[in-house]
């Protein structure tokens, strides 16, 4: 061969090298940084060689996906904590008549439902009808969703009824010497169980006012016969009606009296698509006249009160389709021969004024009705428990008052049903009129005497405690 071919066929072999034809060794084998192969060449022209095709490459598996370093995440912002704040349960006192030297505790839960630890102080304010006013104080710490009873412990020194009050939660309970203070009518107040007032004038001049009289088996102090003339009164009935006519009429203090306790029974049904109410709110005073020491003034069928600042106010405290269900009463209460201290029914919702005195002439209600056939029948009552060095046989009673089943009382038994209309003297109240000891003020507007036209609207609230 010459020269000249070898130089050629040197080149073609060396380009086919080159390009891998011709190559027995895998692809997926080769290293792709590796020098080729050397091997002797003949100088004669290489056989023809089929082309191998690489092999299909492998799929590496699949890794998870990458996961940044805790060094390279952003923190996502936290929501921010929310302040402490405090919820009140219910003010409780135990028990709820003690003896004087005796101990009483009062308990309130308080709640936090923030989203941080803080403290709540507790104060107890309390308001003696005795005249003693003071406040107590207790600290609570609650962590968040906690829940803790604060408790104060104490030792009345005087007899009476001690108002209690946490904010807007309030109770009571009733401190007795021993044995229980028997007081007696003093000699000087006109009644009908000691003198007539030195003049008549002006007494007893609005009998035609008098309604249905207390039941003569419910009275066991002075006349048992009272009231309108030839009316019948049903069983058990201890009280007199004033027949006012107009439903929300006010109703004015016969005497200075301290409000002790109330019962709200107000409902009404619907008949006829007409809406018929029964208004059932009662009231319960302390005398704070030395004329009439210890005695209970129970006024009842009012609509409202301006004592009651969450009565009509307060959805919770107003009137209910019924009859009730969830009567609310709070503090001391006398139905019939009973008397007893209470706190039921969500009675905090209707905000009573509890030791609030009404002077004689102020407002304490507004009349009420009852239906009566097919009509409506307005009025008030009010009974009137005289305390008497004699104790009551019927103390304790309960049910209709005549079954003769009793109850264990802590209440004071030298208590009286009366008689209004004819144990009492009456005359029409005025700011500048004189009464003589004993003798009551008529429960009503008349001979020319009015309120202030902004406390004869139902709605009208007292706003200071007193």
């Amino acid at each position: 061969m010459r020269p000249r071919e070898l130089l050629l066929t040197l080149i073609i072999i060396a380009v086919l090298l080159v390009s891998g034809f011709g190559c027995q060794t895998p692809l997926a084998t080769q290293s792709p940084t590796s020098a080729p192969a050397t091997s002797t060449v003949p100088l004669s022209p290489a056989p023809s060689t089929p082309i191998v095709s690489p092999p299909n490459p492998v799929t590496p598996p699949a890794l998870p996906p990458s996961t940044p370093s805790s060094s390279n995440l952003t923190p996502t912002p936290s929501a921010p904590l929310t302040p402490a704040r405090f919820v009140l349960g219910d003010l409780t006192i135990t028990p709820p008549v003690i003896m004087t030297g005796d101990q009483a505790t009062y308990s309130i839960q308080v709640s936090n439902t923030g989203g941080t630890e803080g403290s709540y102080t507790v104060v107890f304010k309390y308001k003696s009808s005795g005249g003693a006013i003071g406040s107590n104080n207790v600290e609570v710490t609650l962590k968040p969703g906690e829940t803790k009873t604060a408790t104060f412990t104490t030792t009345p020194k005087e007899s009476g009824t001690v108002f209690v009050n946490v904010n807007d939660k309030g109770s009571q309970y009733t401190v007795t010497s021993l044995p229980t203070p028997v007081r007696g009518v003093p000699a000087t107040s006109a009644s009908a169980i000691t003198s007539p007032p030195p003049s008549m004038v002006g007494i007893n001049t609005h009998t035609e006012v008098y309604g249905t009289g207390g039941d003569p088996g419910m009275i066991t102090l002075g006349p048992k016969v009272g009231g309108q003339p030839g009316v019948t009164p049903y069983s058990g009935k201890h009280s007199m009606a004033w027949e006012l006519k107009i439903h929300g009429t006010p109703v004015l203090a016969p005497l200075d009296m301290i409000l002790v306790g109330f019962q709200n029974d107000n409902f009404y049904q619907i008949q006829n698509g007409q809406k018929i109410l029964n208004s059932g709110l009662s009231l319960f005073f302390e005398s704070a006249s030395p004329d009439w020491p210890g005695m209970i003034i129970y006024v009842y069928h009012l609509y409202s009160s301006p004592l009651l600042l969450g009565h009509y106010q307060n959805p919770d405290c107003g009137e209910c389709e019924g009859p009730p269900v969830n009567i609310q009463a709070q503090g001391r209460i006398l139905p019939g021969n009973r008397d007893y201290v209470t706190d039921k029914g969500n009675a905090g919702s209707c905000q009573a004024l509890m030791g609030y005195t009404v002077k004689r002439g102020e407002l304490i209600g507004f009349a009420g009705t009852v239906p009566l056939g097919a009509g409506t029948h307005s009025f008030v009552d009010i009974g009137f428990k005289v305390s008497d060095t004699s104790e009551n046989p019927l103390f304790g009673l309960k049910g209709t008052d005549t079954s003769g089943e009793r109850v264990v009382q802590t209440g004071n038994p030298y208590l009286h049903w009366v008689q209004p209309g004819s144990f009492f003297y009456w005359k029409s109240y005025s700011p500048d009129a004189i009464f003589p000891a004993g003798v009551l003020a008529y429960p009503f507007e008349c001979d020319g005497y009015q309120l202030p036209a902004e406390q004869r609207n139902v709605n009208f609230k007292y706003t200071v405690k007193k």
